[in-house]
Parts: C-alpha cells; sequence; structure tokens
C-alpha cells in the first residue's frame, strides 16, 4: 500500500501544490437528549428542540501545503428562530460561528478561537497524531477514492441534559463523572488531493481527510474546490483571551455550572430560557 500512496502523491502533487484549496463539510451529531430534568416543557418545544438539534452543520475547511483554516459557515437564522418564542432562543454549545481553528500542518500547532458563553477565548495546543492503523479499505467519495485509518482512544461518553430546570435532591447536586470508554475513530483520506489536512484535529495522513466517524459524530466532505475563488488569509486568530487547555476546560466547567444554576433558579418563571447543550 505504501508503493501504491507514493506514486499517487508524487502522480498529483501538482494538482495541489502553492495554490489554496477549500473543502467543505457536514457535521451530524447524534444526541440522545436527556429531558428529565424538565417534566414541565410542552412537547411541541421538545420536538423543535429535537429538530433543530438534528440538522447537520457546515463548516469550510481552507488549507494549503503548510496551513488550514477550519470555521463553521454563517447562516442567518429564519423569522421563527428570530421571533423570541418559548425554547427557540438558544444556542448549541461549542457550535458558534466565532470559533476558528487554524493548523500549523508542519509543527502540528493548532490555535483556536473559541466562544464561550458570548466571551472569545483563544486556545494553543500541540497536536498529537495518534498512530494510525491503515485498513487497506477504500471506497469512492465524490470523485475521491479514499482509504481507511483507524485508531483507538478512551472518551466520556456522550451525554446531554437540559441545564435548567429542578433537581433530585441535595445528594445530586454534584454528579458523578461517567466512566471512559473505548471508541474506535475512523478517518477516510485521498491521496489525490496530497496534503494532509483535514477538518477540526483530524489531520495528519498521506492525504485530505475525507470523512470521519468518531463515536456520535460523523463529518463527510460534500464539496472541494481546488482552486477556489474564495480566498481568506491561513493565519491564526487573534481576538480573545490566550489561555491553555487546562485553563479553557476549567473555565468551560466553571461557566456551565453558573449558567445550570441561574435557569434552576429561575425554573418556576415564565421567562424564556437558552439551552447550551455540549457537543
Amino acid at each position: 500500500m505504501k508503493s501504491i500512496f507514493i506514486a499517487t502523491l508524487v502522480f498529483s502533487f501538482s494538482l495541489a501544490n502553492a495554490q489554496q484549496i477549500k473543502a467543505t463539510y457536514s457535521l451530524k451529531v447524534t444526541r440522545n437528549v436527556d429531558f428529565k430534568g424538565n417534566p414541565n416543557m410542552p412537547k411541541q418545544v421538545i420536538e423543535r428542540i429535537k429538530k433543530r438539534l438534528a440538522e447537520p452543520v457546515s463548516y469550510d475547511l481552507f488549507f494549503d501545503q503548510t496551513q488550514s483554516i477550519y470555521k463553521q459557515q454563517q447562516k442567518l437564522d429564519t423569522p421563527q428562530s428570530q421571533s423570541g418564542g418559548r425554547g427557540d432562543r438558544w444556542m448549541r454549545y461549542g457550535a458558534s460561528s466565532q470559533n476558528i481553528i487554524h493548523t500549523n500542518l508542519a509543527t502540528r500547532k493548532q490555535t483556536n478561537q473559541q466562544d464561550l458563553f458570548g466571551k472569545i477565548f483563544l486556545v494553543k495546543k500541540d497536536i498529537k497524531i495518534p498512530k494510525w492503523n491503515f485498513t487497506g479499505e477504500s471506497k469512492q467519495i465524490g470523485q475521491y477514492t479514499a482509504y481507511e485509518a483507524t485508531y483507538t482512544q478512551m472518551q466520556n461518553p456522550p451525554q446531554f441534559r437540559m441545564p435548567f430546570g429542578r433537581r433530585g435532591g441535595a445528594d445530586q447536586e454534584e454528579e458523578k463523572k461517567p466512566e471512559k470508554i473505548e471508541v474506535t475513530v475512523s478517518a477516510w483520506f485521498t491521496p489525490d488531493i496530497p496534503i494532509s489536512a483535514g477538518p477540526d484535529s483530524y489531520f495528519g495522513l498521506p492525504g485530505l481527510v475525507l470523512m470521519v466517524q468518531d463515536n456520535n459524530k460523523v463529518l463527510v466532505c460534500t464539496e472541494v474546490q481546488m482552486n477556489s475563488k474564495e480566498k481568506i488569509k491561513l493565519t491564526p486568530p487573534k481576538k480573545g483571551k490566550e489561555v491553555t487547555g487546562n485553563e479553557f476546560n476549567k473555565i468551560r466547567e466553571e461557566k456551565s455550572k453558573e449558567m445550570r444554576d441561574r435557569f434552576q433558579n429561575n425554573s418556576n418563571r415564565n421567562s424564556q430560557n437558552r439551552m447550551f447543550i455540549r457537543n
């Protein structure tokens, strides 16, 4: 298989050399939302929330030989979502259009601009490329032949709970953290585009990553523009307070608890609620 990859890389190198490429991805996250803490929520509101959460989200990846920018496509709210009806004023946690990930493909350093409850942070980290296992499986994704690579890691199981409503008692104030589970991450890449770029933190393979299956997330490339007219500066974002990954996680947990407590204290009011859901 190595000889096939080398021959393909040599043959197709000129396609991607010295030009900026744009790839569009669709992200679908399977969520089992827990509404038990909100027994009085109307059924129609619950169905509207479930429908909105099931909608795929589109992202753009701009890249060249050495670096990339990954960000969510901006989408205007519909008049219905702007109306401010109960249950409509919410956001998906971690899916803000302010979020931008810059990746240096050579040094494997990422600068992640994160919008956390309206405040912008810059999280810088070094990405450790996992030990990929090349399975030998191949399939056609769009016009490209893709090959599968996998790795296994321990992850927290996906949990989605509405962060407001009454709790069962003081003994439930501090919930136990769930035990981690073993997850096999599957990525499909194409040597036809011989650049080790990919969406989010899925990169480092001998070709562009076109599809990822990771726990409850599925990312699929829907379009590749080899010489896109839309070009952006592939430079790290500079807006926001610079923090480490551990600092950001701590701030996120504190803010999440603060928001849960606020919603729980106002659970008997008829005010409009926002729902923050972790991806």
